[in-house]
């Protein structure tokens, strides 16, 4: 049989140890990768294999030659530009006649021991046209999750999803059986470009109803992508838990692996332990469980060596402490260095004596650490220590803690690096001294990466956005203080002004952990541009959105809360012909400093008191950032958020609003009444925006004080949510509307579940087989059902390792009762019961 290995990755998230490397030759028990999946693919009878290469593919080309060494026969198809991973197949039937015969694709760069005749039966079983091998996984983020029918016919692919749409913890390992037809799918990627099997070919197919099954296997399978994954899949080959893969060498008790010619006292050696060929242990070196020693290796008497893996021909010095690390070849670890847990060394490092090199810690290929140096973040470029680095499309942390001026940097440059070279970025800030450092941080880091920077200063997000939506950049960011004053978030948009989507977060975040940033020089260094009517192009913006006749003369009180949003209050005032009593806010632009977080219940306490005494139609307490607004009404009485919400959708009648999934449906009950339609969004401020944009929506909300009316801006921006309301309550006081709904809207309640990130693919697996087939089943984030007497939301988190369920109640009854029965099914899942 046939078969094609994928060997063509450069295995970023793996380096250093692939800097000077292909990703499929990295030592698995002193074993490339891909040799393992040779022998997998021989003990199944499948002996023509073409490897698909790019990536330093003349080392690959060297070591297996023409095959004959496994007993198998290898050729090779050298991409000069990638094709995607159906593009690299269809290049390769060149090499292997792929007509008239099925054909196996596998990963050169994956550890497995999947049974493929097994496969094949299932393959021949279902008549398949293409079938995909599937596994389990505790995170399936990272990869493209599948859902199968009983018969394990697939229904549904979804490309790394968010948690809110992880409906199955199975996901595609990469390895497909393929019939020859297939093959007249994929378009000539010498004339079409890139074309995936997962993006392109495999939906179209699930489209046209062809014959897509997918076979789930419990056999190993580990996606050697991080070095985490890394180590753990030695661990494991280790424990025998790999069949069909074995430590090179003699095996002698408890599982230690010996080499010829090597120079070691076995009895000092406790397994499970791998010793290369030649490698010399010398008499008072210590070799505890888990490690792995390459070839040629010397370990130097007094040596500590704890769970790491050291690759061949470093020298390891007298008293060096390793613990948990990963060492490239040809290394030099001199005496008394300490390389400690996490940390991993590229090829040809030398490590000077009494040197340490802190947890977590890479040091690229050919750098030299001197003697007594203590080392604390990577050379060249840090590592990313966070799970991912937007948080609900934000990045925020504690400024000089988590946002140093280094990581903003490196962030920045990361950002800048993912636009074209010349493109133009709006930033602006807050009167906060922290937003202003991270502002200019990321301004040089910008400029270096060859991108002209607008910089609008002290502005609230709205101007950036609108700056960005007027064309004048492709992108923009805002950096503001978080609700703790030591926090800092910085807030990026995309080119129509939106919220930057997942897709380019995720470009921001593999630059930003491959760490390669575009570099310019010269004449292409970026320009830095001080534009002059940024503030009256947004100010003519929001009056041309806005109706004059129904907004001059009303008059209403304003508290900006100390937020830049007060310098362009005027100016918006003047325009619209509002009578505003600002309380607090009109900042100087020119002075910087820390901005005091205001109490939010004595803001609208003051507010009120002033509100029945000035005669306006309301008044209304705007958070720092200028986004979200709460409301006092014409008598002085505080509007509930969720409140308010449901008022201005009576007062303006709107023909679509945007809804995120968590919300009460009685909202939805009071749109239908006025003719209008509900769009359920996902949660989260980011995603209600995004969906608002691209629905065109006349209103969108959330129910804490975000309103978003997209006609003016696909965001929240207080003064567009201020002229809204003096449209909507100029005739019909607030007061009056309000009454109709008391101090709360809808009967939403929420119960918080613990849930480890392990076991959040598990919960919605089990939730999407449960109710996957419920044709009304909403799965826009999470499963929410439609019950008799109301609906239940049960949506993992996806930031923090938590599960939620909210239910609502119909006709007065209690929403408790009716979620209890769901509270007890995500626990079960959670403990895997």
């Amino acid at each position: 049989m046939k078969a094609v290995i994928m060997a063509g990755g450069q295995g970023t998230r793996l380096r250093p140890l692939t800097s000077n490397q292909p990703k499929p030759m990295i030592p698995i028990a002193n074993v490339p990768c891909m040799e393992h999946i040779v022998n997998l693919l021989k003990r199944h009878g499948f002996t023509d294999i073409v490897v698909t290469l790019q990536f330093m593919p003349d080392e690959i080309r060297d070591y297996f030659g023409d095959g004959s060494r496994w007993g198998v026969d290898i050729s090779y198809s050298v991409e000069d530009v990638p094709a995607g991973t159906a593009g690299s197949v269809k290049m390769a039937e060149r090499k292997l006649d792929l007509r008239g015969e099925r054909f196996l694709v596998i990963s050169g760069d994956a550890l497995t021991d999947a049974d493929l005749s097994a496969l094949v039966s299932f393959h021949e079983e279902k008549g398949s046209e293409a079938t995909m091998v599937l596994k389990s996984v505790e995170n399936p983020l990272d990869f493209g999750i599948v859902i199968t029918e009983e018969d394990g016919r697939i229904s549904r692919f979804l490309e790394k999803p968010a948690w809110g749409q992880v409906f199955s913890d199975t996901v595609n390992t990469g390895i497909y059986l393929l019939e020859a037809s297939v093959m007249d799918e994929i378009p000539d990627p010498e004339k079409e470009g890139e074309y995936d099997f997962s993006k392109e070919l495999f939906p179209k197919m699930l489209e046209e109803g062809r014959k897509l099954y997918g076979y789930v296997t419990d056999d190993y399978w580990e996606d050697i992508g991080t070095l985490e994954q890394y180590a753990s899949a030695q661990r494991d080959v280790l424990d025998g838990k790999v069949k069909g893969v074995r430590p090179p060498g003699t095996r002698l008790k408890g599982n230690v692996y010996i080499g010829r010619r090597a120079q070691v006292d076995e009895e000092q050696l406790e397994g499970p332990v791998v010793i290369g060929e030649n490698a010399r242990v010398d008499e008072g070196a210590r070799i505890s469980p888990y490690s792995v020693i390459g070839d040629n290796v010397v370990i130097s008497s007094g040596a500590t060596i704890e769970r790491s893996i050291i690759a061949e021909g470093t020298y390891i010095g007298e008293g060096a402490e390793l613990k948990d690390t990963l060492v490239g070849r040809s290394s030099y670890i001199q005496a008394r260095a300490r390389i400690l847990e996490r940390s991993a060394l590229g090829d040809d490092v030398i490590v000077g004596e009494g040197a340490t090199i802190a947890p977590e810690v890479k040091i690229y290929p050919h750098k030299t650490v001197e003697s007594g140096a203590n080392v604390t973040h990577s050379l060249i470029y840090e590592t990313m220590g966070l799970r991912t680095i937007f948080k609900g499309g934000i990045v925020s942390g504690k400024f000089n803690v988590d946002l140093t001026p280094e990581f903003v940097v490196r962030l920045a440059s990361s950002f800048g690096t993912t636009l074209d070279p010349g493109a133009v970025v709006t930033l602006g800030r807050d009167a906060s001294l922290a937003a202003q450092a991270c502002k200019r941080a990321m301004t040089a880091a910008l400029l270096a990466t060859g991108v002209n920077v607008r910089d609008l200063r002290a502005a609230h997000a709205g101007v950036v956005r609108h700056d960005v939506l007027a064309g004048k950049s492709s992108a923009g960011a805002h950096v503001r203080s978080g609700e703790d004053p030591d926090d800092v978030e910085i807030l990026f948009f995309s080119s129509d002004g939106t919220p930057m989507g997942e897709s380019e977060q995720r470009g921001i975040e593999k630059v930003f952990v491959r760490e390669e940033y575009r570099r310019a020089f010269d004449g292409d260094i970026g320009e830095l541009i001080y534009p002059g009517r940024a503030v009256e192009q947004y100010v003519e913006r929001l009056e041309r959105a806005t109706d004059r006749g129904k907004t001059a003369g009303s008059a209403m009180v304003v508290d900006f809360s100390g937020g830049v949003a007060g310098l362009v209050s005027n100016r918006v005032f003047s325009r619209l012909g509002v009578n505003a009593v600002v309380i607090s806010g009109f900042v100087n632009a020119n002075v910087v400093g820390s901005v005091p977080r205001p109490n939010l219940e004595e803001s609208l306490e003051r507010v009120g008191n002033m509100v029945p005494t000035v005669g306006a139609a309301f008044g209304c307490v705007v958070e720092p950032s200028g986004e979200a607004v709460w409301f006092v009404d014409d008598q002085g009485e505080p509007v509930p958020p969720d409140v308010m919400l449901a008022c201005l959708i009576v007062a303006l009648e709107p023909n679509l609003v945007v809804l995120p999934v968590n919300l009460s449906s009685e909202y939805t009950r009071l749109v239908e009444e006025s003719g209008g339609r509900v769009v359920l969004s996902r949660t989260g401020l980011g995603n209600v925006a995004l969906t608002a944009a691209e629905h065109h929506a006349d209103l969108a909300g959330t129910d804490d004080g975000h309103y978003i009316f997209p006609s003016f801006l696909p965001a929240s921006d207080c003064f567009m949510t201020l002229a809204r309301a003096l449209e909507a309550f100029r005739e019909k006081p607030l007061s009056s509307v309000r009454r109709r709904f008391g101090e709360s809207f809808g009967g939403v309640v929420r119960e918080r579940l613990e849930c480890p990130w392990s076991a959040k693919g598990r919960v919605m697996r089990g939730l999407a087989e449960r109710f996957g087939g419920d044709p009304d089943a909403i799965l826009t984030d999470g499963v929410r059902l439609s019950l008799d007497g109301g609906w239940v939301l049960m949506l993992p988190d996806p930031d923090n390792p938590l599960f939620y369920v909210y239910a609502e109640a119909e006709d007065g009854g209690r929403p408790q009762r009716l979620m209890q029965e769901y509270v007890e099914l995500v626990r079960d899942l959670i403990r895997n019961e």
